[in-house]
């Protein structure tokens, strides 16, 4: 009879040959269960570990939130018996997915963040990392100063063994610029990826999609359109990029090649409206908001485009009303803001509503 023990062994070695995806995501789920059923601590560990491993580059933060729980919890019972650079190490993970679900109140996120700061200094950390998430955190309430005070403090410490790798950090600082409207400085921290001297497991695909907007507004076009064929070929295929689906969608519309964005919107809408992180989903309403504001600016009143159930069905001529979608992305994106901009205590999130019009007329122009 075989030994439990070593059919988790033979689990974890058959998830190891696997990409990441749902077959390798659920061959680590039973593992798990496998190795709780025996209350067998050193592999729940081991097994949790490669779980949230394959959840992060698989579109399924929500399994490392409750994964990590467990983990942290036997952690903190035992220091020496388990890992803690696995522990500190998907603690910035923990942070960084955590706000992105609207129903973690603030002062719980404000909490982990003042625990990971603890935690980090510990263990001898520069907070070179800390210091990333904090201004992610900020960036995120929309407290502009908060984040450039934490953009401050980042650039006064050194890196160390708890740091991101260099690529994930231009990416970081790229899209930090981005949110102060920096847009020439959000292209130059974005360059060591852009021309593959950095990279790693999701990069360059996220910064690809990440530098369209700082590009257009410097009126840089042929050149984002460059980087924006590149990017989609890294990122087209994957569900988990919706953000990255957002900002192609956004870029395209900003170009005025709705024909492109028709056919983005209709190949990654279904896949927006299901993912489990309510800030990307809310980045791709917004870029479907924009989309129908393009068509009304045009005078299309009417068109045929395949959507998901749920959305305002189409007449009976099988073409859908621009007008009535429109303002179903625009409840979407409302009722999401408000959410977050309950939770935040700022009005960051219906900022980013409001400006849309202005944004379309710099597109127009």
């Amino acid at each position: 009879m075989t030994d439990p023990r070593d059919q988790i062994v033979d689990l974890l070695c058959e998830a190891e040959g696997l990409p990441h995806g749902p077959a390798k995501v659920a061959l680590l789920e039973e593992a798990v269960q496998l190795a709780d059923s025996l209350n067998d601590l050193d592999l729940g560990f081991e097994a949790r570990n490669g779980l949230m491993e394959a959840a992060n580059f698989s579109g399924r933060p929500d399994i490392i939130l409750v994964a990590f729980t467990w983990c942290l919890a036997q952690y903190d019972r035992d220091r020496e018996r388990f890992d803690s650079y696995d522990i500190l190490w998907k603690y910035k993970w923990v942070i960084t997915i955590a706000y992105q679900f609207p129903e973690i109140s603030r002062p719980r996120l404000e909490q982990l963040l003042d625990d990971i700061d603890r935690r980090y200094r510990e263990a001898g950390s520069t907070n070179y990392g800390v210091s990333l998430v904090r201004r992610k955190l900020m960036v995120h309430f929309g407290e502009w100063q908060k984040a450039r005070a934490a953009h401050s403090q980042f650039r006064k410490c050194r890196r160390d063994f708890l740091s991101d790798c260099p690529a994930c950090v231009a990416a970081s600082n790229c899209y930090y610029f981005a949110s102060q409207r920096h847009w020439g400085r959000a292209v130059q921290a974005a360059q060591p990826v852009l021309q593959n001297r950095l990279t790693c497991t999701e990069e360059p695909h996220r910064t690809l999609a990440n530098v369209l907007r700082p590009l257009f507004h410097l009126g840089r076009l042929e050149e984002a359109r460059v980087y924006q064929r590149r990017g989609y070929r890294l990122v087209g295929q994957a569900n988990h990029f919706v953000e990255q689906h957002a900002e192609h969608l956004q870029f395209a519309v900003l170009l005025g090649d709705m024909a492109q964005a028709k056919r983005l919107l209709e190949r990654h809408l279904s896949g927006a409206l299901q993912i489990v992180t309510v800030d990307d989903r809310f980045q791709f309403l917004l870029a479907g908001r924009l989309w129908t504001d393009r068509l009304r600016s045009r005078g299309t009143r009417k068109l045929k485009v395949r959507l998901p159930k749920g959305l305002p069905s189409p007449d009976a001529d099988g073409k859908s009303d621009v007008s009535a979608l429109g303002a179903w992305f625009t409840a979407q994106s409302q009722e999401i803001a408000q959410r977050f901009d309950a939770r935040n205590g700022t009005n960051a999130f219906q900022q980013q509503i409001d400006e849309l019009p202005e944004l379309l007329r710099l597109a127009l122009d």
